[in-house]
């Protein structure tokens, strides 16, 4: 596998910090797997293009300023990596306006309730993520990201920050490259 970046996406919001990886190309302007997610489904004219405003929403607004990476919002495991949006639960109103039959799959990583790298995905149009067309690369990429980050977290050369917000390299850098 190439080399990727792990980079801030998101962290306006007041409790959860949003990153993202890039793949390290010979492009400085290679767009990030999350930004590619985003042009592809949130594009005007696309079809799914309000739902994948809805996952925009969930994540920026639910997720990062109001509630954080609770479990509520991780609760599709897919092998190491996550996929959003969860399940529906009549107890978080943001999750059940997304309703039962959600087209879109969004992979990613919670590593702590404020913490949280999101990857690629699309799709979901079979029983599993692993039969669907549109998801099955991007599920096992997600894999593989999750691997490499849990593997540089467990060996300390990715530390999370004092405010329990940020990572960074053993070093204190935040350029990330794993």
């Amino acid at each position: 596998m190439n080399k990727f970046a792990i980079e801030i996406w998101y962290d306006e919001g007041n409790i959860c910090t949003f990153y993202t990886v890039r793949w390290i190309t010979n492009e400085d302007d290679a767009p990030s797997e999350t930004d590619r997610f985003f042009d592809t489904y949130a594009a005007s004219g696309n079809p799914l293009e309000e739902k994948a405003l809805q996952l925009f929403r969930l994540i920026t607004e639910s997720i990062g300023n109001r509630y954080g990476a609770t479990d509520d919002f991780f609760d599709r495991a897919e092998n190491k990596a996550q996929a959003l949006p969860p399940k529906p639960k009549g107890w978080v109103e943001e999750i059940k306006d997304l309703g039962i039959n959600f087209p879109l799959r969004l992979f990613c990583y919670r590593i702590s309730e404020q913490i949280v790298v999101l990857f690629n995905g699309g799709i979901k149009d079979a029983d599993s993520v692993q039969e669907s067309k549109n998801l099955s690369v991007k599920f096992y990429e997600a894999q593989t990201f999750v691997k490499k980050i849990e593997e540089a977290l467990q060996l300390d050369m990715i530390e999370i920050s004092s405010d329990e917000r940020y990572l960074q390299n053993f070093d204190g850098t935040t350029d990330i490259i794993l």
